[in-house]
């Protein structure tokens, strides 16, 4: 009884949280293109300030392979108004502040978590940062050994180098195989006009988002954006938008070795986009499939089979095709068995489903994890952020409701559609 009423509970306030978050933004459109989201919130005195970008490693020629995330680095090394490279970095330290950005396949972003007295400061220093970056070359010469290092690094991650196999095995023709970090040779070579241009070429009004949550003022948040973003101007030059949609053909399989202790796996099948509904059925189905100890293929190969130390699935979400994937570790010998059991707990998912105990179970953990996440103010301008950044605000909306909805029908008639055996890309890295 305990246990049920917890769980009502939880229901109830994520449920609150959920809909506090939706109703209070407040979504405006400057008249440059510029999409800004302002919510207030009072319980406590801090805010959090997201500016992002649509612009990351799907929008590269193999030419310029890691600009992106080039970029991400060097807008922080001195701007028209914050000129000094360490300028930016001590004024938040200062005010008690943490800043950071991060690249994707899709987007760059930068944000900065502030007591509410510095906020002002703070969205004028990042927004110095996407119109006005200074680009020196004294700054550009250490920041590529900075960056080399960074890829060399990503290199020697086992788990980095099997998603770079994957993604690039699975996405065959649309540009979500480009590599986020890039390869040395552009990094070290591509001139500083090169970087310039991919920079005004995209780093404009019409393709960012900025997103300020926290305890604000509204008006007065207004009118900082208007004069600091809201006067940058879109570029001239047109460009043509990636392929982002992936045809569905027979999965690819790849093997590689490597100085490794034990196997490591991934495997996948190609999904919904952004804009289907089935996006909600995917999120369902991949966390019954791998997601956490009392998970189908947690239970069934690691601890009655014992053949794997781990293995986990899930859905990534991106705006064109996504990708359904099941990760695993294991020891060089129960390749084989792994294989075996792994495509026996697929075909069973298909033709049974889920129980209806595991599915109701999902969704209160799915609704938990929203809820433990919008308690911040920094998810919620992630969030808010995120969705507006590629017209898909409706989906953070309706996430909740659309994931009740989700029956054991839904799950099987999702895996018939999108899995098959034959549709399935397999990376593995052995041991040598």
């Amino acid at each position: 009884m305990k246990k049920i009423l917890f769980l009502v509970i939880l229901l109830f306030l994520t449920t609150q949280i959920y809909c506090d978050v939706v109703k209070g933004a407040k979504y405006m459109k400057l008249k440059n293109g510029l999409t800004a989201i302002l919510k207030k919130d009072t319980s406590v005195p801090i805010v959090s300030v997201y500016i992002w970008v649509k612009v990351g490693s799907i929008n590269e020629k193999p030419e310029q392979a890691g600009l992106s995330h080039f970029i991400e680095h060097l807008v922080f090394k001195g701007t028209k108004n914050y000129p000094n490279s360490t300028e930016i970095l001590e004024n938040i330290e200062n005010m008690g502040g943490y800043i950071n950005a991060a690249t994707s396949k899709e987007y760059t972003c930068f944000y900065i978590d502030i007591q509410k007295d510095g906020y002002i400061e703070a969205i004028k220093m990042l927004s110095d940062m996407v119109t006005n970056p200074l680009f020196p070359e004294k700054e550009i010469v250490p920041e590529r050994k900075v960056v080399i290092e960074e890829i060399q690094r990503h290199k020697d991650n086992p788990h980095a180098q099997l998603f770079e196999y994957f993604m690039s095995t699975i996405y065959k023709q649309s540009a979500y195989g480009n590599s986020i970090i890039g390869t040395q040779e552009v990094i070290a070579n591509i001139p500083r006009e090169e970087i310039i241009k991919y920079f005004k070429q995209h780093y404009i009004p019409s393709r960012m988002v900025i997103s300020v949550v926290g305890d604000i003022d509204i008006k007065e948040t207004k009118k900082v954006i208007s004069e600091t973003l809201g006067q940058n101007q879109n570029a001239d030059t047109a460009f043509s938008e990636p392929d982002i949609i992936e045809q569905n053909s027979d999965g690819v399989e790849l093997t590689k070795t490597d100085k490794l202790e034990h196997t490591y796996m991934l495997a996948g099948f190609l999904g919904p986009d952004m804009s289907s509904k089935d996006i909600y059925v995917a999120d369902i189905a991949l966390n019954i499939l791998g997601e956490g100890n009392s998970s189908r293929l947690n239970r069934v190969l690691k601890e009655e089979k014992q053949l794997v130390y781990s293995i986990s699935s899930s859905f990534m979400t991106v705006n064109g095709t996504g990708v359904n994937y099941i990760s695993a570790i294991f020891e060089k010998d129960n390749y084989e068995k792994v294989q075996e059991a792994l495509f026996k707990e697929l075909d069973k998912f298909i033709k049974d489903g889920p129980t209806w105990e595991e599915l109701d179970k999902v969704k209160i953990n799915i609704k938990a994890d929203w809820l433990f996440g919008l308690q911040t103010v920094n998810e919620q301008a992630n969030q808010l952020g995120y969705w507006a950044l590629f017209n898909h605000s409706q989906v953070f909306k309706n996430y909740l409701s659309n994931i009740e909805k989700v029956t054991v029908e839904d799950v099987k008639n999702y895996m018939k559609k999108y899995y098959s055996k034959n549709k399935l890309s397999k990376v593995v890295i052995f041991p040598k």
